[in-house]
């Protein structure tokens, strides 16, 4: 039997798989477009024929207008799309106004008939700021009407997506995450995450995905709810979204809000367009601002969606050349809100070593402290530190600009003064600590690109760490080092062992 969700590809968190619905594949990461049942102003088969194979409409509000008639033709055929459908169920209208005259029984039951491809249970979202104890009653009964609602599924190839709540309340995330995967969900919806972002809490936004997925099997896909712009999709594919709604593309454009890479500008501020979509190809700014109110929103609505495209697209090519850390601490930059979210990633180096793989076929690029705790940095370093030599002394050089270090010039003018067979060599820079040379071809000890600049040792705590350990469990008797700034932080060792100094060019 075919699997729902195929991994076809990972880095971090990430993954590029492909969803099995009902009406076709989506490939993902992927950002799906809000499609109003009623009064969507962009036609949904210019959304298939920009890109997006997977759409999301409102299933309370098709109830609303259309009843019976929706169940006779089929979602499909209402809103005029001939990919993957996913449905709201009407959450936000419970989140915005407090309750909806429908039982989550009733939209459930709705939401089969219409055929939608992916559907939602008509859950209580938390949203942002609830107290606790009502938070925990608002995660009972969506917990309640989920299990209730996957029980009475027919299960004919629709998926049903289990909706997490608990926002800010990280315990209620993880209770909640841990019983629809138990339920036995096939897909899950992290929810409330709107007011958090729109607060700029993009840190509570991080955790909340993470203690989440650290949950979810690799199987279940993640989607998140509310999510689309440019900045926010790097963060969220990072850390194991794969798919991701929004209504941000119209939303913004009904302000005159134009999508780039790294911010929001409103169009009388816009002298240029970067950007060779459809839109901004054949107008200027100018020309954009004279039309009517109407043509106005939908051509900055469609550049806007041009532009979310344009950023999956690269975290997609980032996550296939291996490098979504260098790509995402970069996006990260963007904003200092944004940037909050870096001790997220800088300290759970495990739960993305995870899915990160062991061996790439591009060298590293290492510029700030922060790519020391870079997933294939972190498992170079739990590699060395279980390292075991039988030789009595050791000798810690630099690492050289020619790779493997056993192939430099350096190191067959070093093993001049040495016997191989006597001394442990070692090379060290700050990212990596210090490395076997046993291991110095072992990747990615040799395919990094560094930056040459003095490093501060305060900055590398995780060299610190390695160095302790590599002369703790190696009874070295004596050592010799080389004389350099960044060494002297370290250059300690047990009363037994004789130090040397080697004498070094470097600055």
């Amino acid at each position: 039997m075919r699997d729902m969700f195929e991994v076809l590809k990972t880095d971090m968190a990430a993954r590029i798989g492909i969803l099995h619905t009902n009406h076709g594949k989506v490939e993902t990461p992927a950002f799906v477009p809000v499609i109003h049942p009623v009064n969507q102003s962009i036609p949904a088969k210019k959304l298939k024929k920009i890109g997006f194979s997977l759409v999301i409409t409102n299933a309370y509000i098709t109830m609303n207008r259309y009843g019976e008639e929706a169940v006779r033709r089929g979602i499909h055929d209402i809103i005029d799309f001939d990919g993957a459908v996913m449905t709201d169920s009407g959450g936000y209208q419970v989140l915005e106004y407090g309750k909806v005259d429908v039982s989550s029984p009733e939209m459930a039951s709705y939401e089969r008939k219409i055929m939608t491809d992916i559907a939602i249970p008509l859950d209580r979202p938390t949203g942002y700021g609830l107290p606790k104890k009502k938070a925990t009653e608002y995660v009972d009964y969506t917990l309640r009407i989920s299990k209730d609602t996957l029980d009475a599924a027919d299960h004919n190839g629709q998926i049903w997506c289990g909706p997490i709540q608990g926002a800010e309340h990280y315990d209620l995330v993880k209770r909640s995450t841990k019983a629809l995967v138990e339920f036995g969900y096939k897909m899950l919806a992290l929810g409330s995450p709107v007011e958090v972002m729109e607060s700029y809490e993009y840190k509570i936004l991080a955790e909340m995905i993470l203690h989440a997925k650290k949950l979810i099997p690799s199987s279940i896909p993640l989607h998140l709810f509310g999510a689309g712009h440019p900045l926010t999709i790097p963060i969220a594919v990072a850390l194991g979204c794969d798919t991701f709604d929004s209504a941000s593309y119209m939303l913004y454009a009904k302000h005159d809000r134009y999508i780039t890479e790294d911010r929001t500008a409103h169009l009388s501020e816009m002298q240029y367009f970067a950007c060779s979509c459809e839109i901004c190809s054949r107008h200027t700014p100018k020309e954009i601002s004279s039309l009517a109110d109407q043509d106005r929103t939908n051509a900055i609505a469609l550049h806007n969606l041009y532009a979310i495209k344009s950023e999956v697209d690269r975290v997609k090519q980032a996550i296939h050349e291996g490098r979504l850390w260098e790509y995402t601490v970069k996006k990260i930059r963007a904003h200092p809100k944004l940037f909050e979210t870096l001790g997220i990633f800088t300290e759970n180096p495990e739960f993305f070593a995870r899915t990160t793989p062991r061996f790439k076929e591009r060298a590293l690029f290492l510029s700030s402290p922060e790519d020391q705790f870079r997933p294939e940095i972190y498992l170079h370093h739990k590699t060395v530190r279980k390292f075991r030599s039988d030789k009595k002394e050791a000798v810690i050089v630099p690492d050289s600009q020619r790779r493997p270090y056993y192939l430099s010039d350096e190191y067959s003018k070093i093993m001049k003064k040495f016997r191989p067979d006597k001394v442990q060599v070692c090379i060290y820079n700050p990212f990596f600590g210090i490395t076997p040379l046993e291991l110095s071809d072992l990747y990615p000890a040799s395919h990094y690109v560094m930056a040459d600049i003095q490093y501060k040792p305060d900055d590398f705590p995780e060299f610190a760490k390695t160095w302790t350990e590599f002369f703790s469990n190696n009874k070295f008797k004596t050592v010799h080092i080389t004389d350099d700034r960044f060494l002297k932080e370290f250059a300690k060792f047990p009363a037994r062992t004789r130090l040397k100094k080697i004498k070094s060019k470097k600055k």
